[in-house]
């Protein structure tokens, strides 16, 4: 990070000095001891689990510059050569001088969110803008009420345009993250059943959403996937700037005549009255979609198509999404085992036979949480969806996707297995696999599915 001093601090949260010097240089915050680095500043939260609070004297020691308490613990002898600021709220505090640190910067803000496709999309947009501008973008799941701040943090002089994703757990917290970036252009890749749990309804998981452009208002502009009609619909009442893109005839950034070419994806996308060509290193029509939303943003900021094409050529997706290899056994695993929820893991599925007509087909499948109400039937669908693809063997594992397996045999898939435990799948594919098959490995960040794909890679 550049310049910021305890003096702002204390100014900025209102905050109460008790000891040290606040000539002490800053270099960052942290609020882990496990990652914390010398000379950052000690945010002492309270969790569920925990309280940052008992932390404290191991993160000045370890090299904490100073640490945000809402309370100091009786009998403990602090070093007195670093800083303490008593604040009421340290979560509050982070994020008031996340925001007056942000402030401090010109830099162009591009806020990504939506329920799936967001990390891939901030990603693609970074990669593409990075051929002319200094970049820096979300890193790992620095995405929510508690990353963002840190990631904020990490903004430099240096720095031209920022690439930010916004995740949520309810209500609010997009608004919040708006709120402290400033974003001037904002993205949505879709609005689909993730967080249904948290929030009753998909309706209600599109008005959170919503809440990004509402802080940008007329000032800002929304690229927005254009065959989402929920997003459509959100986009009527935005008074900004509204960017369209999608594979329907009615945007403004339109993807045609897609090719999948062994791990590849190319396509054409008509700009105006022009057509251009592009290709993107992984497979999947919703990839397609993740990269329209980049080549929007990358247009609108002035790159050529030339610049676009070549932030495409050397993107590389996150780990566990889209990873593609073969095991010594000669089968090519489709590893998008990060997350899952019904839009993404019927698109993965749509891949799986798509990249592998011809072959026996495999799907390995965790299930999909945090759906709720509609936990059941979601899953229900997914078993359909699969027989309906052609898909030659369901393996599946958790509570819930043992819908989906007696929905699949209702469809009239033949090979299908429900386990309780990942071990005993483990065994059966060791069992069915064959030289040639493709299989994919998909389920919710709970159910760990990445223990199946690391058994595979070793699987002969």
């Amino acid at each position: 990070m550049d310049a910021l001093n305890f003096e702002e601090i204390i100014k900025t949260t209102g905050g109460e000095l008790l000891q040290g010097s606040t000539a002490v240089p800053i270099t960052g915050f942290s609020i882990d001891t496990r990652t914390l680095n010398e000379g950052e500043v000690f945010v002492a939260l309270k969790g569920e689990q925990t309280d940052g609070h008992e932390y404290v004297l191991k993160a000045l020691e370890k090299g904490a510059s100073g640490a945000l308490v809402s309370h100091l613990n009786e009998g403990e002898d602090l070093p007195l050569d670093k800083v303490i600021i008593r604040v009421e709220d340290p979560l509050k505090a982070l994020q008031q001088a996340a925001k007056y640190y942000r402030e401090k910067f010109p830099v162009r803000v591009i806020g990504v969110t939506g329920s799936s496709g967001k990390t891939t999309t901030k990603d693609l947009i970074a990669g593409i803008l990075s051929t002319r501008f200094n970049i820096l973008k979300t890193e790992g799941n620095l995405n929510n009420h508690l990353g963002l701040p840190l990631m904020l943090f990490k903004l430099k002089r240096k720095h031209q345009m920022a690439v930010l994703e916004m995740g949520m757990s309810g209500r609010g917290e997009i608004r919040l993250l708006a709120d402290l970036s400033h974003p001037e252009i904002g993205v949505i890749t879709n609005i689909g059943e993730a967080h249904f749990e948290l929030l009753g309804s998909v309706e209600a998981i599109a008005e959170a959403k919503g809440e990004l452009l509402e802080v940008m208002n007329s000032k800002g502009t929304a690229i927005l996937n254009g065959d989402d009609y929920r997003l459509r619909r959100m986009a009527n009442k935005f008074k900004g700037q509204v960017i369209f893109y999608g594979l329907g005839k009615e945007v403004d950034c339109r993807g045609f005549d897609l090719v999948l070419e062994g791990r590849s994806t190319s396509f054409k996308v008509l700009i105006g009255n022009r057509k251009e060509e592009f290709t993107v290193p992984f497979p999947g029509e919703h990839n397609v979609y993740n990269a329209l939303a980049a080549i929007s943003c990358g247009l609108h900021v002035g790159l050529t198509a030339q610049e676009i094409r070549r932030g495409l050529a050397d993107f590389k997706l996150s780990g566990m999404r889209m990873e593609i290899f073969e095991t010594p056994g000669k089968v090519t695993v489709i590893n998008d085992a990060y997350n899952a929820n019904l839009s993404s893991t019927r698109a993965s599925l749509k891949t799986l036979a798509l990249m592998g007509r011809g072959s026996r087909l495999t799907a390995v499948l965790g299930d999909m949480l945090e759906l709720g109400s509609i936990a059941e039937e979601s899953h229900r669908e997914i078993g359909r969806y699969a027989a309906s693809l052609g898909i030659n063997n369901l393996l599946a594992v958790g509570e819930l996707m043992k819908f989906a397996v007696e929905e699949a045999q209702t469809a009239g898939l033949s090979s299908f297995w429900h386990f309780a435990r990942q071990n005993e799948l483990k065994e059966k594919l060791r069992e069915i696999l064959q030289p040639g098959d493709y299989v994919l490995v998909k389920g919710s960040r709970g159910m760990k599915m990445e223990n199946i794909v690391e058994y595979l890679k070793n699987e002969k």
